[in-house]
């Protein structure tokens, strides 16, 4: 959920919904946020991944951390800075 809140800072992820609303359709009808056009790719797929509906599918936060490392020179060349300058503080690690 925290690469859909970067990628829609503007929008809320389930608008016309109460906080307990959107749980309830996430957990039980598996209802997702749509993945904005101007999303990254590489965040887009890092986010689709963590929904799957099965767990055993699911990458494992190692696998997030390694996803999230590769894209980081997507994110820092096409993304404008200001967008990411709460994250661009640090570098990325994986410990």
């Amino acid at each position: 959920m925290l690469g859909y809140l970067h990628c829609t800072l503007r929008d809320a992820s389930f608008p016309n919904m109460t906080a307990v609303q959107a749980a309830f359709a996430v957990v039980n009808k598996g209802v997702r946020p749509i993945i904005p056009n101007d999303c990254l790719p590489a965040l887009g797929e890092i986010m689709t991944r963590c929904w799957d509906p099965n767990p055993d599918v699911r990458p494992p936060f190692t696998e997030v951390v390694r996803m999230l490392e590769n894209a980081e020179t997507e994110i820092m060349t096409t993304v404008r800075k200001a967008r990411f300058r709460c994250c661009m503080v640090q570098p990325m690690t994986a410990d």
